[in-house]
Formats: structure tokens, C-alpha cells, sequence
């Protein structure tokens, strides 16, 4: 009842709750990609080298929002309707973490801690939606096209989380590196409350539209408090680092089919030289039902382990 993917399976297969979560992703994609596009204007001439970049990512999440926006089609004439509650990025800018926001909706210029601040706020709003994203982009959709927008945004995430990061190391470069490890980790824990706080209303919206039992709810909505707690105790400690990132995951592609191994066994035969130790091994793997050099190869890890309340 309660496994991850059946539950993925049942919200996103469900028209109004996909229609909240659509909404839901198409309101954060358009805020974030005005914003963007408004702070790049506003970046100081010392961080002007990042104004381009930032500037197209957000055209880009304007572009995203209206490509979800034509998957709601199927679901109804207009999306639903976003409270403040659920709104994860509007969660995320009352926590105060990115003054950058504050300034531009005054049209003040921006020092350079604000573009470190607004990095740092990206940084850790990409980290989470990558991980989600990936774990989606492996989902079956039943929806015509919604299997393709998700793997889209997915890359533009991950690539716009590398672009985060990356800006935050010029600044560590720079002789700034305990003050990116300050703004990072203010960030990555208010970015970890608004995603506690955005998940328990979004999973007490969708319980109430796929009519779950009160026991199922409070059984999910304790996953989400216990993953926050591993995040404030367990994660914390790292959230001010700069370590390598590790690979964000892809798709995994369909397995090539390996060569047979009857032939190989032939040939082994046919070879006169074929008692040295080494081949000796090789034809124990041959004997065993599995190619030489696959059969010892270990199994990937899953795509993402996040809560689907993200």
C-alpha cells in the first residue's frame, strides 16, 4: 500500500492530483524564470559574466511552464489553483535566505553577496528537483508527451544546478570560500523546512482528493517529518561543503544484448593453448552462463530516494 512506486504510480495516474502537481511545477517554473531573467539585469559589473547564463536559464523555465502547461490540457480548461501553502519556491523566499529577490522587486542593484545568495538559492531548489525529476524520469506515464517534459526539465535542472555550483566555486576561487559556506548552508536548511513544510500540505491536498484513510496519511506524513529530521541532524553537516557533486542519475538506457556464448566455448576448444590458467578462468565464466568480463559486474543504485511529496 504504502511502496514508492505505487504511490508515484497512483498520484500521477489520477487527473486531479497530476492536475495539482502540474500546476504546482508550472507556477514554480514561471516564477523562477522571471525572476531569473530580472536579476540578471541587476547583476553588479564585477559578476557580469554571469548575467548571461542566468538570463537564459530563466528563459528557459519560462519556456518549461508553458510546455507543462499543455499537459494539463487533458486534465481540465485551466490549472489548479495554487495555495500558499503548497507553493515550495514562494515557502522558500519567506525564509528570507535570498535577499537578491527582496532587492529585485524594488529594482535596487545587487552586491555581490546578493548574487552569491541567489546561487546559493538555486543551488539548493535545483539539488531537490533534480533528485525528484530523476526519479519521475524513469515513471511509465500514461500521458501522451509527459514521459518527454519530464526528462526535459530534468536535464535543465541538473544543468542549471551545475551552473550553481560552479558560480559559488568562482566565488570560493576568489578568496570568498567561508562566506559560500555560510550562504550555502543557510540556504540548504531553509530550503529543506520549505520542502517539510510544502510536502505535508501537498500530501494533505492529495489525500483528500484520492480519498486516503486517515491511517495511510499519517503514516506518509510521518516519512516526511522523519526524512526532514535526517536532514537537520544527518545533513547538516555537509551542507556547507563544496565536494565534487555526485552524478546526477540519467535514464538508465535498454541493456545491449551480449554475445553469445556457445561460440565462445568453441572457440576455446579449438584452441590448442587453451589450458593456461587465465583462459582456464574465462571458461569457468563461460560455463557458468555468463559473458567474460559481465559476469561480476555490480547492479546500478536507484535513480533518486526522495519523498514524492517534493
Amino acid at each position: 500500500m504504502l511502496r514508492r512506486r505505487d504511490l508515484v504510480r497512483e498520484v500521477l495516474d489520477d487527473d486531479a492530483s497530476f492536475r495539482l502537481l502540474c500546476s504546482l511545477a508550472v507556477a514554480a517554473q514561471a516564477r523562477n524564470g522571471r525572476e531569473n531573467r530580472r536579476i540578471a539585469a541587476l547583476v553588479p559589473r564585477g559578476r557580469r559574466d554571469l548575467a548571461p547564463a542566468m538570463a537564459r536559464y530563466g528563459e528557459l523555465q519560462e519556456r518549461h511552464a508553458r510546455l507543462l502547461t499543455g499537459l494539463l490540457a487533458a486534465c481540465g480548461p485551466e490549472p489548479a489553483e495554487v495555495p500558499p501553502e503548497v507553493d515550495h519556491a514562494a515557502l522558500l523566499e519567506r525564509r528570507g535566505s535570498c535577499p537578491a529577490h527582496v532587492r529585485m522587486r524594488c529594482g535596487q542593484p545587487l552586491s555581490e553577496r546578493d548574487v552569491l545568495a541567489h546561487l546559493a538559492h538555486g543551488h539548493a531548489a535545483a539539488a531537490r528537483a533534480t533528485a525528484w525529476l530523476a526519479r519521475l524520469a524513469g515513471h511509465a506515464f500514461v500521458r501522451p508527451g509527459a514521459g518527454e517534459a519530464v526528462r526535459e526539465v530534468f536535464r535543465a535542472e541538473r544543468e542549471y544546478l551545475a551552473w550553481c555550483r560552479e558560480g559559488m566555486l568562482g566565488f570560493a576561487r576568489a578568496g570568498h570560500v567561508a562566506a559560500v559556506e555560510l550562504v550555502l548552508r543557510e540556504n540548504t536548511l531553509a530550503e529543506a523546512r520549505a520542502h517539510r513544510d510544502a510536502a505535508l500540505a501537498v500530501l494533505a491536498r492529495t489525500g483528500h482528493l484520492l480519498g486516503w484513510s486517515m491511517a495511510r496519511s499519517v503514516v506518509l506524513e510521518g516519512g516526511v517529518q522523519a526524512r526532514y529530521v535526517h536532514e537537520r541532524l544527518v545533513a547538516r553537516r555537509r551542507a556547507g561543503r563544496l565536494d565534487p557533486l555526485p552524478a546526477l542519475p540519467e535514464p538508465e538506457p535498454e541493456p545491449e544484448p551480449g554475445p553469445e556464448p556457445g561460440p565462445r566455448r568453441e572457440t576455446a576448444r579449438a584452441d590448442p593453448g587453451a589450458g593456461s590458467d587465465a583462459e582456464s578462468g574465462n571458461g569457468a565464466e563461460s560455463g557458468s552462463g555468463a559473458a567474460p568480463g559481465t559476469g561480476t559486474r555490480a547492479p546500478s543504485g536507484d535513480a533518486a530516494t526522495t519523498s514524492p511529496g517534493a
